[in-house]
């Protein structure tokens, strides 16, 4: 009869320090998600940030969105040789070690392999610790073992007599005492023969097994037992007490894991859900499985629990997989239907509101309204009933709580007044003449004169308190009013469903319409709006359906609009509150949004943040007076205070989890995990593949925000806001680097992004050494075709030689043919000349007078004679023996005055305007004197002949040359034989009726050159034929050619 009493006792007084404290929303990952198995032994946290989970049927990590599972192989030596996974533990060096049912394992994290650690694998490996020193603690079967990874060696310590003597948990202190617990309900270090029985001054129990043991504050123990629940052991008083002993259905318990959280609160993971004890306060709250709340523990039986580097609490149980509690940056209370006693009575929040006695009320458009004390949690529920004192509807479009009195607007229902205290309603207002004239009732609204409104699909009535009705204004046109608000100079602002944004002043009368224009930037960016608000600064700010969020300064009269595009989750906007520090938190279709208006910096949240879902409802959200947020939504609502976010400073690592070529992973030659591989090559018809990442951070993880970029491809980072995978389809062969970093709400790259080098090769037919063989082809058949072509055009150049040579001595020897001919004509003329005369003087010798005449004629023709025969003698010695030229300092200004004056009578005689200019004197140079005479006699005598009416020379100086100028208006020489008519024999074919050799020109040049001068024919500017002679004025002695 004691011994009940005693445990009645214990019981009440458990249930006296569990104690009302926040709400626990786990997130779960079970086989559904990608996990193993749902009974999960244990769970670790590796150096690079992954969350490993030890399972019956393999071991799993975990990169906050895909598991990777690796389970025996066999054959492979490198696997697991069991899939039983009982402990984890990472030693100082970031080692993980892996205790399973055959074995102890060491993870080589570069390969992605298990080596089994020698003389372990006859028994089951559990409790694995690794000690300051690197030595890793572990129990095989009942024996204690340690293992030094340095030098290799296995130390086998202790070897139980009996199951009492077995050891049952091993843990480290911060000290570095080994603290083994044990099946006869003793704790002892290892080092130390001296025990510490735990159960000596409790209720006898049938077991005492210590099942796991914690370091706590001060030096003591927390220790967990398999049939007395939770105790406390101080090593140094050698004392102990017990803590939680049994439930509050009077049941023994089972603790199966113990972990420090923060402070003094410590998570006791047992076979009825997890405990959350405060070991100052000797408080605690019983986490257990709820099986209407999707958000509490999957499974009671929780046999492991885990802190991660962000805080977050990783709880393994044996039916319900994982379970996770984030670090509570940002926490959202959850309200919803759950079929219990105190709950929401309904799924669609719609209205929002607080009376005077801090009650919070909720109406739903699917089953009534609820009054939720905050103090207690306790929620009350109101619904229709049969009696006249209940609500009209259970869509519920309006409240508003003034004294002691709840205004309620019902969907086609009308209006109710209840009596907040009693909780009955006290009066019923509905359409009729001379009120209202549609029971649709949207909203109600108090002004700041006191006057109450209330809007329906159609119009804006107010209530008249001396005839306790509402009456129809025409302060608004008739239009859908979804939702109100008022500034503070007392005007109201009313967003319509399709007239935009309406304003009145009730005390000076004025009105005026905002709507949308397509052509003006400034204007709503729609006239469908949902809702209305006015900030601490009177912006007015409208949420529209569709078309984003605006905010109007009313001084300039121009709206700024947030749609998507900066940031905002959707474009469909339900409510607008403003939080204690001016930022503004929108509701929309797709989840939450804090935008700071100062900024334009927008901060998404979502259910995986913490909301129940992320479709708000419309209208529905309220602040109350001390800064608690209220936001209805078609799941329940939820309520947060802003200033109670923490910042959220941890710097989640980036890995590249994933490559894949056609769907499937690609196998790397030296088997190396992707995140320690620093390139992968791939053959041409692999161009197309796509490449996984994942920022390890688990509070949020479908939130965090990624950019990438494809070095060799992309020139500037490609943004994600919530997808890890990207596609790339067909890349041309080359080197390629792709990095992939995470960002914060402001596009910023984060500090570490990680990174790969691509190389996709060329086809055979495209590689290096191809060219170079295509090369060497080309450069061969290119040799061939060159070389041949060089051939065939050098016989073609040869021949052509051939024929122009041919062709050149055919009219080299026409020319001296026809020169002969000519002489032949030249010298018959003089002797016909001579011969005439000759006979006159033989037939008349008496007339020596009269025959004077005729021996005149016998010596011009006779020098004519003499002159070719000279000409032919010159032009011979030309192109034989060459001239011997004796250059002396003469008057060229002379020799050129006496050359003219022997051609006057030739001049005279054809008629023509033959003058001299020179601009000095007298003009020296060094020259041959017969060579001199020779070129101006030729000259003078080639202008002469084919002159038409002038002949004009010219002699100047100019210090180094002296330039001697013929000009005549004869025909005009071609451009195309100017050169040429230098050549022997070449004559144009308009002066073949004149009488001449072809070589008068020849001789001249061929004297310039040796008198190292210039002559040429100048082109014709004045319809005139110009020789130009250049001769320098010094010269050497002599010269010859």
């Amino acid at each position: 009869m004691k011994k009940r009493i005693f445990i009645l006792l214990l019981i009440a007084l458990s249930a006296g320090h569990s104690a009302n404290a926040q709400k626990y929303y786990f997130r779960h990952y079970q086989v559904e998600n990608g996990l193993s198995h749902n009974t999960v032994f244990c769970v670790q946290q590796d150096q690079q940030g992954f969350i490993w989970m030890g399972t019956k049927d393999g071991l799993n990590r975990f990169d906050g969105h895909a598991f990777k599972v690796f389970r025996n192989i066999p054959g492979d030596s490198t696997s697991l040789a069991s899939n039983f996974v009982y402990s984890l533990d990472v030693d100082p060096n970031g080692q993980l070690w892996v205790g399973a049912s055959i074995g102890l394992y060491r993870y080589h994290p570069v390969t992605e392999s298990f080596e089994m650690i020698k003389g372990t694998g006859a028994k089951g490996v559990g409790s694995v610790k690794c000690d300051k020193k690197g030595l890793i603690w572990f129990m095989e079967g009942y024996s204690l073992y340690s293992y030094d990874p340095i030098k290799d060696t296995l130390i086998h310590h202790l070897d139980p007599a009996g199951r009492e003597d077995a050891v049952t948990d091993i843990n480290i202190d911060d000290a570095g005492n080994i603290w083994l617990g044990s099946w006869k309900g003793t704790v002892r270090t290892f080092n130390s023969s001296k025990a510490f029985d735990i159960f000596s001054h409790s209720p006898k129990v049938t077991y005492k097994q210590v099942t796991v043991i914690m370091p706590a504050s001060g030096g003591r123990l927390l220790v967990g037992t398999s049939n007395q629940g939770l105790k406390l052991l101080d090593p140094h008083k050698g004392t102990y007490e017990d803590l939680m002993t049994r439930t509050n259905n009077d049941v023994a318990i089972y603790v199966r894991h113990i972990l420090h959280h923060q402070g003094d609160e410590y998570w006791i993971a047992t076979e009825s859900g997890i405990y959350v004890y405060n070991l100052a306060t000797r408080r605690y709250i019983n986490l257990k499985k709820e099986y209407n709340n999707p958000y509490s523990l999957t499974d009671n039986a929780v046999y492991y629990l885990h802190k991660d580097k962000e805080g977050g609490m990783w709880a393994g149980t044996f039916f319900g997989g994982s379970n996770y509690y984030p670090r509570q940056y940002t926490y959202f209370q959850k309200w919803f239907p759950d079929n219990s006693s105190n709950t929401l009575s309904g799924n669609a929040v719609r209205e929002i509101c607080e009376d005077r006695f801090g009650n919070i009320w909720a109406g739903t458009e699917d089953n009534g309204i609820n009054k939720i004390d905050p103090a207690t949690g306790k929620i009350t529920q109101y619904q229709p009933c049969r009696n006249a004192n209940g609500i009209s509807h259970t869509n519920i479009h309006g409240l508003y709580a003034e004294g002691n009195n709840l205004w309620i607007g019902t969907l086609d229902n009308g209006l109710d007044k209840m009596d907040i205290r009693s909780g009955q309603v006290v009066k019923h207002y509905a359409a009729g003449p001379g009120s209202f004239s549609s029971n649709f009732i949207l909203w109600i609204y108090k002004a700041r004169n006191g006057s109450l409104f209330l809007g329906t699909g159609s119009e804006l009535a107010k209530y008249d308190h001396t005839k306790d009705a509402f009456l129809k204004t025409d302060l608004m046109p008739n239009s859908n009013q979804r939702s109100i608000a008022e500034s503070e100079d007392g005007t109201i602002w009313a967003a319509t469903a399709d007239n935009g944004l309406y304003w009145f002043n009730e005390a000076t009368g004025q009105k005026g319409n905002y709507r949308h224009n397509p052509g003006d930037t400034c204007s709503l960016s729609a006239n469908s709006l949902n809702t209305v608000f006015i900030d601490s600064r009177q912006q007015i700010w409208t949420g529209s359906e569709g078309f984003g969020l605006n905010r109007l300064t009313p001084a300039t009269g121009c709206f700024k609009r947030y749609t998507t595009q900066q940031g905002l989750p959707s474009d469909y906007i339900f409510k607008v509150l403003e939080d204690d520090r001016g930022n503004m938190w929108v509701t929309t279709s797709r989840g939450l949004a804090c935008l700071n208006p100062n900024t334009g910096a927008i901060q998404v949240f979502t259910s995986i943040n913490g909301l129940l879902n992320d479709q708000f409802n419309y209208n529905s959200g309220y602040k109350d007076k001390n800064g608690r947020m209220y936001l209805g939504s078609v799941k329940g609502m939820i309520s947060f205070n802003p200033d109670q976010f923490l910042p959220d400073t941890f710097v989640a690592p980036v890995y590249i989890t994933g490559f894949n070529v056609k769907n499937k992973a690609t196998a790397r030659e030296d088997k190396r995990a992707l995140f320690f591989t620093k390139k992968i090559v791939l053959p041409y018809d692999q161009s197309s593949f796509s490449i996984d990442f994942a920022a390890l951070s688990f509070t949020a993880p479908d939130m965090i925000s990624y950019a990438y970029m494809m070095e060799g491809l992309d020139k500037e980072w490609t943004y994600l806001k919530t997808n890890r995978i990207v596609y790339f389809t067909d890349l041309k062969p080359g080197r390629y680097t792709f990095r992939v970093s995470t960002t914060d709400n402001n596009g910023k790259l984060g500090d570490h992004p990680a990174w790969l080098e691509i190389e996709i090769r060329p086809p055979y037919w495209a590689t290096s050494w191809a060219y170079v063989l295509y090369a060497v082809i080309v450069a061969s058949a290119a040799y061939y075709f060159i070389r041949r072509y060089h051939i065939r055009q050098t016989l073609k150049h040869k021949r052509k030689l051939e024929e122009l040579q041919l062709k050149k001595e055919k009219e080299l020897y026409q020319a001296k043919v026809d020169f002969l001919t000519n002489v032949a004509h030249e010298i018959n003329t003089p002797l016909t000349l001579i011969k005439g005369p000759l006979e006159q003087v033989i037939e008349n010798p008496e007339r020596l007078q009269a025959n004077r005449n005729h021996l005149q004629i016998m010596e011009r023709n006779t020098n004519r004679l003499v002159q070719l025969t000279n000409q032919l003698l010159d032009f011979r010695q030309t192109e034989a023996t060459g001239f011997r030229l004796d250059f002396k300092r003469l008057n060229i200004s002379s020799i050129l005055q006496d050359t003219f004056d022997n051609f006057r009578l030739p001049a005279a005689q054809k008629k023509l305007d033959f003058r001299l200019k020179m601009t000095t004197e007298d003009i020296y140079a060094y020259a041959d004197e017969e060579g001199i005479n020779k070129i101006f006699s030729n000259l003078f005598s080639n202008a002469i002949k084919y002159a038409d009416k002038n002949v004009k020379i010219t002699l100047r100086e100019n210090g180094k040359d002296i330039i001697l100028e013929v000009t005549n208006d004869g025909p005009l020489i071609p451009e195309e034989m100017r050169e040429k008519i230098f050549a022997p024999f070449v004559r144009l074919k308009e002066n073949e009726k004149q009488k001449g050799t072809g070589i008068g020109l020849s001789i001249c040049r061929s004297l310039t050159v040796l008198h190292k001068g210039e002559l040429y024919a100048a082109q014709s500017e004045d319809g005139l034929n110009t020789f130009v002679l250049t001769l320098p004025v010094g010269q050497a002695i002599s010269t010859e050619i």
